[in-house]
Order: structure tokens, then C-alpha cells, then sequence
């Protein structure tokens, strides 16, 4: 084995630099290369900042800027309008990022100031475009205030149509209510008393009138009757309820409505239940109230079941009462308070929960413990059944705006995991940078469970906001120049490595390679991951990494890192298989399915006589060395390294009749005729561990076979 080699392969299985061809990459800036062209976020157009303005939903900047410029039509002036628009966006990104301005009134000034005392011409454009925008709203990058910030702002949004219906339930029952009592109060002799009536017609005309006889007149002919004392009671309890319940303010009362948002899981579930009973006595005066008012309150039967009632269970008051909103940090989640959460979801009772995660590695570093502080309780979640759940990163929280709506409108429980990004071991790169990529490497990966959607798991949960949800890690085309300036590129996948690699704590158990010592054993990450154990052929996983001038860098991870990803990828098949993505129960199904489909096509037919049993002769015995010998591929012919093959399913979803897979579930050509040859090539170019070869054609006629030829060569 060669010395560099060696030196490689020693890296991949302890993580210790030996030699001068390896190099440590602390203090180089590097980044995976995937990410380099998004270094400089701001100035790119993307959903952020968010401009947050009471009454409307959440909006992103670029889209307020597409609305302004949805009417400028064509033309220079409008070119000229577009070019202004995309220089004062730009500068209201980089503000927004910076964390200089906190509103959008305020970034606007910040931001055009400078502009146009470098160019005064943009002052009429930008007249223009600051009216068609909002006048206030708050900005809000993707930083790790976001999620709590924007979950408060569509609470808020959400929580006000609910207080305002229940505002006007008591105000109508109020009304109805005090109606009664003055009715019965104008039949009553006090309300014909001589100062009454002289406090009626007012002093005016007080000089004409004999307000005592009046009032003996009046008493004749007014009718008798009026509320028994137990009604009016009943109705003025009620209105006491009504009237000093905390729950919404009412205009003209006094008592101080409670606060619905929290800072942590105990003080909600303290606050939850010292208002139960005040919760259970609303929900049941406003029960009694609609009695009362519709004239159908029967002290008979009414009053024994309302008396009965008690405090009442949570799942009742629950539809009265606004939600409440409670924000942990995932860090901050001891197992008590994890027990808190638990209990709250499992009570039913009316909580959104956001949970967020600003470090994946859990604070200690320790590779061990990627995503455990946060994945039991959304695992915990879901297992309810009747709770809400939503993960995701925060650079996804505007695209999935709708699922967040629907989870703070969700008559229940709702939890929101949510990884900011804002670790200090990923500082300086963009908080929105590495929850994308927590989310495109599957170490943070998103779903959503929603349990009014339909009747079955298959309708409520879904992994679609995933990058690729289909495959193990997604895929991306990667471009460079060459030292001899030629173009070349590879299709590479982003792992949990290139993740890790954005991390500082991760950077001991990666190695640059010097450009001298690259050679045919370094192979990517995701070929290694997909075994289970180091190569028997000695080759060694890298990945490629860029540095601040987009330099490109060939690193070694050492077998600590695939092990995590190895991990990694194991609970992601698991939500795969939740999500009905590669089902290994419906792939069973459907081929026992196909398998008996095939019997009964078999045709008939009649029995085959065997030949009489010759032994063989010494000479036409093949030797032990013989024996052992694998089968010579056939030339030209396709073939599948199958004893290399990681089960991904990629040639079998390219065609099912071609491919197939052995007793060990490892994929083999089944049938070479069952397609075209562009099959062969497909999936030689979709298999992640190249084991697919796909020969020669077997049909010389068929379409646009130059073009396989030159696409099957890498792989022949």
C-alpha cells in the first residue's frame, strides 16, 4: 500500500494526522461546496427578512417588492423602477441581517439615506416604492429570535378572531341579560315610586306635574308580577361572572385580562390550572346565560345538571378559552420539563407548543448526542395520535407559513420543533445557512403531522418539505475548473458529514488532502456510508469542501463521522417509512403481489421427463479451484457488483421488471430484456455506489444510442 495511502486510511480510522500529505482545516473558512454560492446571503434574494405588521399575516420582503413592482409594466421606466427597487431591497436585506434596524420604517431611512446622497435620482423611485409598501411592520431576519417571534405574530393574529368571537358571546348575553332584569324592574313598584318618575321626565317640566298622584295612578294600572328571587339570583350571578371574568377584556369593566404567552412550560401549566375553575365557571354561566336569554331556563332540570358539572373537564373550557402559547429552549429541557410537555400534549390541553433547538450537538460537543434533546419529544408527539406537530428549520418557517397557520388554528395540542441554526461552533456562517442544511442533510430533516387532515396516517403525515424525500441524501451537480483550466463536475450528495463539516467541533476528525496525494482511493462520503464497515479495499471517504475564494478542497472524514451518519440515516429511513417512502411493508406486499401475478400468467405446460443420471467421469470433475471460482462476467453484457450493493432502490425504481433484488436483498439483473438499454444506463448513473455496469446494448436500432454509448462509458 502506498505511503499516502497508508497515511489516509490510518486518518479514516482514528482521526490522528500522521503526515505532511494531511492537513488539519481549523482556521481555513471552509464550508461544504454545495454551500459556497450561498456565502453571502444578503445578496441574494430569498424569503428573508419577514415584515411583521399587526393585522395580516407575515410577509417576506421580496414578495412585498414583487406586489410594488407587479404594475410598473414595460418599458425604460419600468427597467429603471426594477434596477432602483433591487438596490434599496438589497440594502434593506443587509440591514435586516446585521440586526441594525428592528423595524421597516426605520431600515428604510437607514437604507436610502446613503443611497441617495450617492445618487439623487433614486429619490422619485423611491418615493414610488415606499407607498406601495406598508407603512409600519417589524423586520424579522432568520435569527434565533425568528420562530418565537413569528409563532407570537400568527398567534396574535389567530388568537384575536377567537377573543373577539367569545368578546362578543358575553357582550350579547351581557345585553340580553341586563335586558331581563329591566324589564322586571319596570314592573316593580319601586319603579313608580314619585322620585322615579320625577328623575324620568327631568326638571323641565318637573312644575306641571303632581308626581304623587302619578305615582298612585300608575300603581292601579300597572300589571303585577315580575322574576321570582330565585331567578333573579340566578341572573345576577351571572352577570357577575360575565362581567369580571378575566379570560378577554371588556370594554367598560375592569378586571385585567390574563397573559397567554409564556416563557417555559411550568408557569403555563401553573397558570392553566389556577384559571380552571374560573375557566369551568365561564364556560358554564355562559351555558346558563343562553338559557336564560332564549327564555328556556328550566330550574328543574337545569339546575341539578349545571350543579353537577363540577369544574368540568380541560377538553371543555378548552373551546372557550384562547390557546396558549408557550416557547421553550431545547436546551433549558430538563427531563422534568420534558415530562411537563409531555403532560400538557397528552391532557388535550388548548397549548402551542414551540420547542427550539439551537444545537444540534446538544452544547457538549459529544458526536454521539447529534439531535437527542429535541427528537423524543416530536417522536413522543406523534405517538398521540391527537396532537398537532411541526418540524422544521427556521430558513423554512415563511415557505411553510400555511402548516404553521393551520397548526396555531388546530382545535388541541400543537408542538413546533424548530432548529434556529444559531449554534456558536457554526458562527459566523448564516443562521438560515446551516438550518438549511441541518434539514437538506437529514439531521434536523422536516415533517408535518396533522391530525385533522384525513381519516389515515397516510393523509395526515408527510415529509414533503424535505429536499429529495425519495432518496437517502440529495443530490446536487458540482462544477469546477481544473488546474488546465478544463471544466469538470460531479454529482455529489450532501450528507450529515458535510453538515458536521460546518461545525467547528467536528474539524479533528476531518483532514484536508494536498492536491499531490489525491488518487483513485478516495471515494465520497456516501459510497462509505452506505457500508457498514471500513472498505476491505482500503479506500477512504472525502468530501468536497470550499474555501472563502471558492478554492476547492478534497477533506478525509474519519470513521467517527460516518458512524453518526450511519446513525443518521437510520432514522431518516424510519421516517421514510412513516412517510410511506420506500415502505419495506408495501415493497413486500407488492412483490408477493407480482410474484403470484406471474405464477398465474405462467402458461401450462406439459411435464418434462428428466434424463437418466450419468455420473461423471475424473477427467470432467472440475477441481476444488474450479469449484470456488465466481462465473466470468459475460462480455459485454450488464452485470451488478451485487455483493457491493446498499439496497438504495434507485435501479428498481428505474425499472422493477430489469432489476431486482437476491436472497441477501442485494440488487441483481433479473431480466436485461425487460427494457431498453437507456434503463441500463439510468440506473448505472442514479446508483449511489457506482456497482451497476450496463455492457453493450442489445437492440443497435434503438433512439439516441450515440448518446447512452458516451454516458455508459464511465460506468463499463
Amino acid at each position: 500500500m502506498h505511503i499516502a495511502h497508508q497515511d489516509q486510511f490510518a486518518f479514516y480510522l482514528t482521526g490522528r494526522l500522521s503526515s505532511g500529505a494531511l492537513e488539519p482545516i481549523e482556521g481555513r473558512g471552509l464550508l461544504p461546496a454545495a454551500l459556497a454560492a450561498y456565502r453571502d446571503l444578503a445578496a441574494l434574494r430569498h424569503d428573508f427578512p419577514l415584515v411583521l405588521t399587526p393585522g395580516a399575516p407575515a410577509r417576506s420582503l421580496s414578495g412585498l417588492f414583487d406586489a410594488a413592482l407587479a404594475g410598473a409594466g414595460e418599458g425604460d421606466a419600468a427597467e429603471r423602477l426594477r434596477g432602483h427597487a433591487r438596490r434599496i431591497e438589497r440594502a434593506l436585506r443587509r440591514l435586516a441581517a446585521e440586526g441594525t434596524a428592528e423595524t421597516l420604517a426605520a431600515a428604510w431611512d437607514a437604507a436610502s439615506d446613503p443611497l441617495l446622497t450617492a445618487d439623487p435620482g433614486l429619490r422619485e423611485s423611491f418615493d414610488r416604492l415606499r407607498l406601495a409598501l406598508p407603512r409600519d411592520g417589524a423586520l424579522a431576519g432568520c435569527d434565533g429570535k425568528l420562530a418565537a417571534r413569528l409563532l407570537a405574530h400568527e398567534w396574535a393574529e389567530q388568537q384575536r378572531a377567537r377573543t373577539d368571537r367569545l368578546r362578543q358571546t358575553i357582550g350579547t348575553l351581557l345585553t340580553g341579560l341586563e335586558n331581563i332584569l329591566k324589564a322586571d324592574f319596570a314592573a316593580s313598584p319601586e319603579s313608580r315610586s314619585p322620585e322615579r318618575l320625577r328623575a324620568a321626565i327631568g326638571s323641565g317640566l318637573a312644575a306641571s306635574f303632581d308626581f304623587d298622584a302619578m305615582a298612585r295612578l300608575l300603581a292601579h294600572a300597572a300589571p303585577t308580577g315580575g322574576l321570582d328571587d330565585g331567578r333573579r339570583r340566578r341572573i345576577e350571578w351571572l352577570l357577575t361572572v360575565l362581567r369580571t371574568q378575566a379570560f378577554v377584556p371588556l370594554s367598560g369593566h375592569a378586571a385585567t385580562p390574563y397573559s397567554f404567552a409564556f416563557d417555559g412550560c411550568e408557569p403555563a401549566l401553573q397558570a392553566w390550572r389556577e384559571r380552571q375553575p374560573a375557566a369551568a365557571e365561564l364556560a358554564r354561566a355562559i351555558a346558563m346565560a343562553r338559557l336564560e336569554v332564549a327564555g328556556e331556563y328550566n330550574e328543574a332540570k337545569h339546575d341539578a345538571l349545571f350543579a353537577g358539572l363540577g369544574d368540568g373537564p380541560a377538553a371543555q373550557t378548552a373551546a372557550i378559552v384562547p390557546d396558549y402559547l408557550v416557547c421553550v429552549a431545547d436546551h433549558e429541557l430538563t427531563p422534568d420539563r420534558a415530562a411537563m410537555i409531555v403532560e400538557a400534549l397528552g391532557a388535550g390541553l388548548p397549548f402551542k407548543l414551540l420547542v427550539q433547538t439551537d444545537d444540534l450537538l446538544g452544547g457538549g460537543g459529544a458526536l454521539a448526542a447529534l439531535g437527542l434533546p429535541v427528537r423524543p419529544i416530536a417522536a413522543t408527539a406523534l405517538s398521540l395520535s391527537d396532537v398537532y406537530v411541526l418540524q422544521a428549520g427556521a430558513s423554512q418557517l415563511f415557505a411553510l407559513l400555511g402548516r404553521v397557520q393551520a397548526g396555531l388554528a388546530f382545535d388541541g395540542p400543537a408542538l413546533f420543533s424548530v432548529f434556529s441554526g444559531t449554534g456558536p461552533a457554526t458562527a459566523p456562517l448564516p443562521p438560515y445557512l446551516v438550518s438549511a442544511a441541518a434539514v437538506e442533510s437529514r439531521a434536523f430533516p422536516a415533517f408535518a403531522y396533522d391530525p385533522g387532515a384525513g381519516p389515515d396516517w397516510a393523509s395526515r403525515f408527510t415529509l414533503d418539505a424535505n429536499p429529495q424525500a425519495d432518496r437517502d441524501w440529495p443530490l446536487h451537480a458540482l462544477g469546477w475548473e481544473d488546474a488546465a483550466h478544463h471544466r469538470q463536475g460531479e454529482t455529489v450528495a450532501f450528507t450529515l458529514v458535510d453538515f458536521l463539516a460546518m461545525d467547528r467541533r467536528a474539524a479533528p476528525h476531518l483532514a484536508r488532502v494536498a492536491p499531490e496525494a489525491w488518487n483513485g482511493h478516495l471515494v465520497p462520503v456516501a459510497e462509505a456510508v452506505a457500508q457498514s464497515r471500513p472498505d476491505p479495499e482500503g479506500r477512504v471517504p472525502c468530501l468536497f469542501l470550499a474555501d472563502a475564494e471558492d478554492g476547492l478542497h478534497k477533506v478525509l472524514a474519519a470513521d467517527a463521522l460516518l458512524r453518526e451518519a450511519r446513525r443518521c440515516l437510520g432514522r431518516w429511513h424510519a421516517l421514510q417509512e412513516l412517510g410511506g417512502i420506500n415502505n419495506s411493508h408495501a415493497a413486500r406486499q407488492i412483490a408477493a403481489a407480482r410474484q403470484e401475478w406471474e405464477r398465474q400468467a405462467q402458461p401450462a405446460s406439459p411435464p418434462v421427463v428428466a434424463p437418466p443420471v450419468v455420473a461423471p467421469t475424473a477427467t470432467e470433475l472440475p477441481t476444488p479451484a474450479e469449484a470456488a471460482a465466481e462465473p466470468e462476467p459475460v462480455p459485454d453484457a450488464a452485470y451488478i457488483e451485487s455483493a457491493r450493493c446498499s439496497s438504495c432502490n434507485e435501479c428498481i425504481r428505474v425499472n422493477d421488471r430489469m432489476f431486482g433484488y437476491d436472497a441477501n436483498r442485494q440488487a441483481t439483473i433479473i431480466n436485461p430484456a425487460a427494457g431498453p438499454y437507456r434503463h441500463l444506463v439510468e440506473a448505472a448513473e442514479s446508483c449511489q455506489v457506482s456497482v451497476i455496469h450496463p455492457g453493450k446494448p442489445r437492440d443497435a436500432n434503438e433512439p439516441g444510442l450515440e448518446e447512452l454509448l458516451e454516458r455508459a462509458a464511465p460506468f463499463l
